[in-house]
């Protein structure tokens, strides 16, 4: 653990600061013989043999399933994910700002946007209620560059970094006609996220050849990831069978901490890169005057300094557009 976090430090110090359905109906009364003189016995219609054939279902027909798939973009709050995420570029701006020594263009750019894509199929239980059962995939990433820079020496912090999940959803679905073409939509519901991910890599690269370079991987969960979700949108009804939508989607989902994450350090010439697998952490501490955070891999109880475990917050909103088939 000290390799990867304080090996860190001492490096870069050395470097200067390191149906719709439709339902068949009988087409009209059907005739049949009757013995003369027994009319009177008989309704003449109860034995009556319809001609059954299907009809195009009306305006007022229900459809009981539809279609939706959907994509847009994704925002993700991610608050841990970018505490851990920006050390070298904090540990430089420190440096820089205490020392007085160099200039520090570019920065860190936050992990928040991104895409999500899925589907969902709905029973409607009434004309305006249904429920729907779906799945979808979000994923978020974003890249950074800083660059130091002091007479001929140079050095950039870099970072790459993507949270990534598969939510499987169950809701309500409400369905309001407006009239004409146009719906109110609005659905809300829970969702089990699975295969959630982190990826991040950071470091620096000087000019002189020298570099650090780290990575942080997470997969292996335990327990359920839940979360829950509501929108509201508009379909407008271009057929019978199919419309188009745009909906805006509030999601709370806040997890814990992975069960197992694994960190890489490499340094140039420093041999075969140290690998460890243990828990991931959040680490912080006083660096030229400032504290700055980072995230760190340890096999043991971390000492030192202040480690707390991380949450991964997907917590956020999509706006979203797509088409409805109904069956």
């Amino acid at each position: 653990m000290k390799k990867l976090v304080r090996g860190s430090s001492l490096f870069i110090i050395s470097f200067l600061f390191v149906g719709a359905l439709a339902w068949a109906a009988p087409a009209g009364a059907g005739d049949r013989p009757v013995a003369p003189g027994l009319n009177f016995l008989f309704d003449k219609d109860a034995f009556a043999i319809p001609g059954v054939q299907a009809e195009p279902a009306g305006p007022g027909a229900v459809s009981k399933f539809s279609l939706k798939l959907y994509g847009g973009y994704n925002y993700l709050l991610a608050g841990d994910v970018n505490d851990g995420s920006d050390f070298w570029f904090e540990y430089v701006e420190a440096y820089v700002a205490e020392s007085g020594i160099g200039t520090f263009t570019g920065g860190y750019k936050p992990l928040h946007g991104g895409y999500n894509f899925g589907g969902d199929l709905i029973y409607q239980i009434t004309p305006s209620l249904g429920i729907g059962v779906g799945a979808g995939y979000l994923r978020s990433s974003a890249s950074s560059l800083g660059t130091f820079s002091e007479g001929t020496d140079s050095a950039d912090a870099t970072a790459d970094v993507m949270l990534s999940a598969v939510p499987i959803r169950l809701g309500l679905f409400l369905d309001v006609p407006m009239g004409g073409k146009l719906t109110l939509t609005a659905n809300a519901g829970a969702a089990y996220y699975l295969g959630l991910k982190l990826d991040a890599t950071q470091g620096l690269e000087f000019n002189t050849g020298g570099f650090i370079r780290e990575s942080f991987v997470g997969t292996e969960r335990s327990g359920a990831d839940i979360g829950f979700h509501g929108s509201l949108g508009l379909e407008y009804k271009f057929s019978p069978k199919m419309g188009f939508f745009v909906e805006a989607v509030g999601r709370y989902a806040k997890f814990k901490n992975f069960t197992t994450a694994t960190g890489t350090t490499e340094i140039a010439g420093g041999g075969t890169p140290e690998t460890i697998v243990g828990v991931l952490y959040v680490y912080s501490e006083d660096f030229f005057g400032a504290n700055i955070s980072g995230f760190a891999v340890s096999d043991t109880p971390p000492s030192g300094g202040t480690f707390r475990e991380p949450k991964f917050d997907l917590s956020g909103f999509s706006l979203q557009a797509g088409i409805r088939i109904h069956f």
